[in-house]
Parts: C-alpha cells; sequence; structure tokens
C-alpha cells in the first residue's frame, strides 16, 4: 500500500485504515486477503475493483473502468464465490414455495450457513408486521449462523429494491434478492451488498445448485 505520510489529518489516516486502496503488484508476489468481513479497493491494470471476504462469500467486483491501461498487475476475475459450495436447490424450491403461499401478502427469509453444523439452511425471522405492500421482521441472525442470503417477496408486484430496503441494507455483508409476481411468472431482483456498497448484476438463483 501506498505510505500514509502524506496523510497529515489523523481522520484521513483513521479512514485509509478502515477502507484502504492498494496497488495490485506488477512483479511482486500477490496481495494477501483482505481482513474478515472489512472491504478494500484494489487498483490494477483494468482498473478499480472492491475486495471482500467473510466466512461465506468472496467477492471482486467492479468500482470503475480505466481507460487506459494503469502501469499495475492484473486485478482477476470479477465475481462473487461461495466459500461453503453453491447452496442446494431445494432450499430455493422451498422459497419459491413460500412466497407463493404467502401471496398476496409479502413473505421474508434468509439463508444462512449453520457454523455449528457446516451447512446451509433457510430461517425466517419473527415477523412484526406484513400485508401486500410490506413485510417487517426482528432482523437478528442466529448467533450459530452467518447469513449468506436476504431474500423477501412483494406478493402480486414486481421485483425491485425500495427505498425502505436501501436504508436497511446499509451494513453488512450478503447478497439480497427479491422475488416478485408471487402467483405468475416470477420476477427476481437481486445485488450485492457489501457494508453499504450496492452492486448489480448478480442473480442469486445462481447460487444454488
Amino acid at each position: 500500500m501506498i505510505t500514509d505520510t502524506y496523510l497529515t489529518d489523523p481522520r484521513d489516516r483513521i479512514l485509509f485504515g478502515e477502507t484502504p486502496t492498494y496497488l495490485q503488484p506488477l512483479f511482486g508476489d500477490k496481495l494477501p486477503a483482505p481482513a474478515l468481513g472489512k472491504h478494500r479497493f484494489v487498483m490494477g491494470q483494468e482498473g478499480v475493483v472492491l475486495e471482500a471476504v467473510n466466512e461465506v462469500l468472496e467477492v471482486r467486483l467492479p468500482v470503475a473502468r480505466s481507460i487506459i491501461p494503469l502501469p499495475y498487475g492484473a486485478l482477476g476475475e470479477p465475481g462473487i464465490r461461495l466459500r461453503n459450495g453453491p447452496i442446494p436447490r431445494p432450499i430455493l424450491e422451498t422459497i419459491e414455495y413460500k412466497a407463493a403461499s404467502a401471496c398476496p401478502n409479502e413473505w421474508a427469509g434468509w439463508v444462512i450457513w449453520d457454523v455449528v453444523q457446516q451447512r446451509y439452511a433457510l430461517f425466517e425471522p419473527a415477523i412484526l408486521s406484513v400485508g401486500s405492500g410490506h413485510v417487517s421482521y426482528r432482523n437478528r441472525i442466529p448467533s450459530h449462523a452467518v447469513l449468506v442470503l436476504d431474500l423477501h417477496s412483494h406478493g402480486l408486484h414486481p421485483a425491485y429494491f425500495s427505498e425502505t430496503d436501501d436504508l436497511s441494507d446499509q451494513q453488512g455483508f450478503y447478497v439480497a434478492g427479491v422475488i416478485g409476481h408471487c402467483q405468475g411468472p416470477k420476477s427476481y431482483a437481486s445485488r450485492m451488498n457489501v457494508n453499504g456498497h450496492f452492486f448489480d448484476g448478480v442473480d442469486f438463483r445462481s447460487l444454488f445448485q
């Protein structure tokens, strides 16, 4: 990482310490993995990517593409990797069944990684209020689990992320998904959430196998 001696304000040093920017080496060893649960920015030949790792996910996602080749190393393939392998497809089938059964009301559920049993599971949080245009729930992950997917349905309405979703997704590191038109040909919306940064272009259904 570039030396921080030019940072004269301690607040800048704290900011760079929490969210650093690295240069991808062209000749030397590759960068070590990011700190668990943190994210960083890396500049390489192609531009800038965001990298992050937690107990269940590894991501390298494009932030900006350079209009010229930068004099650094290659960044590697962007994408999202489940560290514990794909999620079993029967869990997706259960999710779609529950979303359809709840229709016209909305439904919410989480796919978690159970650290004790070392397996994926569907967890339904305690619902506080639900209707055809909203669902609110107790946002508390079990102590033995790590969140992988945060999902909810929109009943008869199309899939999209609302302003309420944007506010609730400001913290954490997981894939978010919405299922819409639950009683007909379904619509879907997906994004990767990394500590308040949203990345489109991921289909949460592709994480199942």
